[in-house]
């Protein structure tokens, strides 16, 4: 039973931590933000900080792990076949979830590292194409291929900042449809049908 108080009480006081650094990253860039500014926007003791992280930065990686890990969940679930639209409803799984985290995904995407946590998504995605073309009897290399993925990870990021910096005027089935013509041409290229 005090384990259980405890996991809470630990689950909750981190959550206050990064909903602190969330606000935060609002306020000032990143590389500017203190544990001490975390613990006074959090209300909390500056040693419970420590007690927890080592610095801001393990914060955020703790965080970015996070969204890594669900979204390497959602890609698993996703179903791929070549001859099915799939495009869509894979992006649609993404925007849904930037939708539903705004504040989260402008705080991990807005920030002077989030090239880590682009590299960490992408290799998400080209261990999927990989698992995809296994499966469909396709070779699984392909001449360039790190090129094609930097272009789709690049370009994908790119929009959702874009997205992101502009406060989300375009709706998210305006941006699942530019995504998609966007993508569907390169995704030819890992899948064709």
């Amino acid at each position: 039973m005090i384990s259980e108080k405890q996991d809470r009480r630990v689950k909750r006081t981190k959550g206050l931590m990064r909903d602190a650094l969330i606000a935060l990253m609002d306020e000032k860039p990143f590389g500017d933000i203190t544990a001490k500014d975390i613990t006074s926007k959090a209300d909390l003791n500056r040693a419970t900080f420590y007690l927890h992280y080592n610095n801001v930065f393990g914060l955020l990686d703790e965080m970015e792990n996070e969204v890594v890990e669900k979204f390497a969940q959602m890609v698993d679930r996703m179903e791929i076949r070549p001859d099915e639209d799939w495009e869509y409803p894979v992006i649609g799984h993404i925007c849904d979830y930037i939708v539903e985290n705004p504040q989260l995904c402008r705080c991990l995407l807005l920030n002077s590292r989030s090239d880590r946590l682009a590299g960490k998504l992408t290799e998400i995605m080209k261990r999927k194409g990989m698992e995809v073309r296994r499966s469909m009897g396709l070779e699984t290399e392909i001449p360039q291929i790190d090129y094609v993925h930097q272009f789709i990870a690049c370009g994908a990021m790119g929009m959702v900042k874009q997205w992101l910096m502009e406060g989300m005027t375009l709706s998210k089935e305006e941006m699942m449809e530019l995504a998609e013509k966007m993508v569907r041409p390169i995704f030819q290229i890992l899948i064709p049908s």
